[in-house]
């Protein structure tokens, strides 16, 4: 696997939440590009990818713009997990992919971050959690269908040769 790709990938994602983020917020939901990323990254490569992604990704996150270190990082490595593992079961190129997967993986992690905010003592009004999780949920599944079609272009480049590596020898 091109580790360098993804680690790119996941570059570009941070920069565009975190940079661009609140530019492009609608109705007071901010994009979680990070989200979508790491659970394109887990539908398409596996349950280790998208840990890996969800938690580098959100550990950056976390590190410039979160309120509690480590609950993005939960999160995105979470929904990333729980994406890779129905990677071997589904087809790749199937348009219902992306939209489950943003659903899923959007509630999933605003439900993790929730949790731990509630856990360490932060004030959250669950009435305003509730007013702004259906269209964030709209809008990060949304973008993980745009952001899925993107990384499913590069899969061929990304994803590793099963047969390994293959050596041509002169004689």
């Amino acid at each position: 696997m091109r580790y360098w790709v993804l680690t790119g990938i996941v570059l570009a994602a941070y920069l565009v939440q975190s940079v661009l983020g609140p530019y492009l917020a609608i109705a007071g939901v901010v994009p979680d590009v990070v989200l979508a990323v790491a659970v394109a990254c887990g539908l398409l490569f596996g349950w280790q990818v998208g840990l890996a992604v969800g938690f580098g990704g959100g550990l950056l996150i976390d590190l410039t713009i979160g309120q509690l270190i480590g609950s993005h990082a939960l999160a995105g490595s979470l929904v990333g997990f729980v994406a890779g593992l129905v990677e071997e079961r589904v087809f790749k190129d199937n348009l219902l992919l992306p939209l489950a997967g943003g659903v899923v993986g959007s509630l999933l992690g605003q439900t993790v971050v929730l949790v731990c905010l509630l856990i360490f003592g932060r004030s959250i009004s669950l009435a305003e959690f509730g007013s702004k999780l259906l269209p964030s949920v709209i809008y990060d599944t949304v973008l993980c269908m745009l952001v899925y079609w993107r990384i499913f272009r590069l899969y061929g480049f990304i994803k590793p040769d099963p047969r390994g590596i293959i050596v041509l020898r002169r004689r």
